[in-house]
C-alpha cells in the first residue's frame, strides 16, 4: 500500500516534473472504477475482472467507484506503521462526495488494536467502514459498489415484505452471536419490539423458550456494551 502524495509548493524543484493538481472527480467514473496512480501494484486490483479499471493522476480519493462514491483504502499493517495516516486522509477527502467510504483489508493475525483506530477514525469523519480479509473480497467490495452507484439503499438491503416489523426485528436478532432463527421468533413474540428485548431483564430473557444462559448473555452484552470502549 502506498501513501498520498503530498502537493507541492507553487513551483517544483528546478529538474523536477510539477506534480498533477488534486482533483475529487474524473469523467469515467460512471464507465470505470477509476483508482489513483499511486494505487498501481495494489495487490487487490489483480481481482478486479468485470468492471473496467481505469488510472488518474491527482486523483484525492484512493479509488472512485461512480461519480459520487469516494473510496479510501488501508490495510491494517500500514495502520499500524502509520496511525496518523487514515484521519489526514479523511480530513483531505473532505464532504464532495455522497457516498464515502473506508476500505480496509484486514491483514493481521491480531488485528483488534489497528482495527479499532481505523473504526475511530471512519466513524468520527462520517465514512462508512468496509472490512475485507482478502484480496479477492476488497476487489469484489469496489466492483459491487460500482455496480450499485446508481442504486438507492433500499436496494442494497434484503427483501422484506413492507411493513413487516416482526420480520425485520427477527432479522436483526439473528445478527446477534448464538441467536438462531427460532430463538427470534420466541423473543419477538414474548417483547414485541426491539426495545422490548433491549430493556428485558435476565430473568425475563430466560423465560423464552430455547434462550439459556449463555445467550442471555450474550444479549445482554450486545444491548448495554458500549460501541467506543471509554
Amino acid at each position: 500500500f502506498m501513501s498520498a502524495a503530498g502537493s507541492d509548493g507553487p513551483q517544483a524543484a528546478e529538474g523536477q516534473a510539477p506534480k498533477p493538481a488534486q482533483r475529487w472527480d474524473h469523467p469515467r467514473a460512471q464507465q470505470a472504477i477509476i483508482a489513483a496512480a499511486r494505487q498501481q501494484g495494489n495487490p487487490i486490483l489483480a481481482s478486479v475482472r468485470s468492471t473496467p479499471l481505469e488510472y488518474a493522476e491527482g486523483l484525492v480519493p484512493d479509488y472512485l467507484a461512480g461519480p459520487e462514491t469516494a473510496v479510501l483504502f488501508i490495510s491494517l499493517r500500514f495502520q499500524r506503521l502509520h496511525p496518523e495516516y487514515l484521519q489526514r486522509r479523511v480530513q483531505t477527502l473532505g464532504q464532495r462526495h455522497r457516498s464515502r467510504i473506508v476500505l480496509c483489508r484486514v491483514d493481521l493475525d491480531q488485528p483488534d488494536e489497528h482495527l479499532e483506530q481505523v473504526t475511530l477514525q471512519a466513524f468520527h469523519g462520517g465514512l462508512s467502514l468496509v472490512l475485507a480479509w482478502t484480496d479477492a473480497e476488497a476487489a469484489g467490495y469496489l466492483e459491487t459498489l460500482h455496480r450499485y452507484q446508481s442504486k438507492s439503499a433500499e436496494a442494497l438491503r434484503g427483501r422484506l415484505t413492507k411493513g413487516d416489523d416482526r420480520a425485520r426485528l427477527q432479522e436483526v436478532l439473528t445478527t446477534v452471536k448464538g441467536v438462531n432463527k427460532t430463538d427470534a421468533a420466541s423473543l419477538t413474540s414474548r417483547f414485541g419490539s426491539f426495545a422490548g428485548v433491549a430493556k428485558a431483564s435476565e430473568e425475563e430473557l430466560q423465560r423464552c423458550p430455547g434462550v439459556g444462559d449463555k445467550k442471555v448473555r450474550q444479549l445482554r452484552h450486545v444491548f448495554h456494551t458500549p460501541f467506543f470502549p471509554q
